[in-house]
């Protein structure tokens, strides 16, 4: 009987100590399981701020190759904002497509030659802290983005039309 009661208790002590390993185990792998998400999560955001950050000037520059016309790309200034602003012309009249920076945000605006410019008009476009354009004497054109993990892009092109509008 004593060799039988010896005989539960070990077992019981295994049975004990393997749940008590068994239970570390599970622990410690949620533990690597929710560090793993963390880092994935960091991950994708990076990512989705260098996207936004590089697709934002990718989009300037297939705009002003769009429009790069003599006389239809300037960069202007107006309320204290630069507006990289951008000739049309068609059989409807004469238009302008405005891009500029404002509240976070790359926004476009689409509107007659002339025509009322407000900041916050228009489309939002893409996510950015901050935008700097600016135009050269010699018909080139500079943009620098900032993301919002702190990254920066910049962007030069020379007007392929010259020197655009003065």
């Amino acid at each position: 009987m004593r060799r039988e009661e010896q005989g539960k208790k070990a077992f019981m002590a295994g049975l004990i100590s393997m749940v008590f390993l068994l239970g570390i185990f599970a622990v410690a792998s949620l533990f690597l399981i929710n560090i793993g998400v963390q880092v994935y999560k960091n991950v994708v955001i990076a990512n989705n701020d260098n996207f936004e950050l590089r697709t934002s000037l990718s989009y300037l520059a297939t705009r002003v190759r769009q429009a790069d016309q003599t006389g239809m790309v300037e960069i202007r200034e107006e309320d204290g904002i630069k507006i990289l602003v951008l000739g049309e012309e068609n059989e409807d009249g004469e238009f302008e497509t405005c891009l500029y920076f404002w509240d976070g945000f790359l926004y476009e605006h689409f509107m007659e030659k002339g025509g009322y410019f407000e900041p916050g008009y228009g489309m939002e476009t893409f996510e950015v802290e901050s935008l700097i354009m600016e135009q050269k004497a010699s018909g080139q054109l500079y943009f620098r983005a900032t993301g919002g993990g702190g990254d920066t892009e910049e962007l030069y092109m020379t007007l392929r039309a010259g020197r655009g509008a003065d």
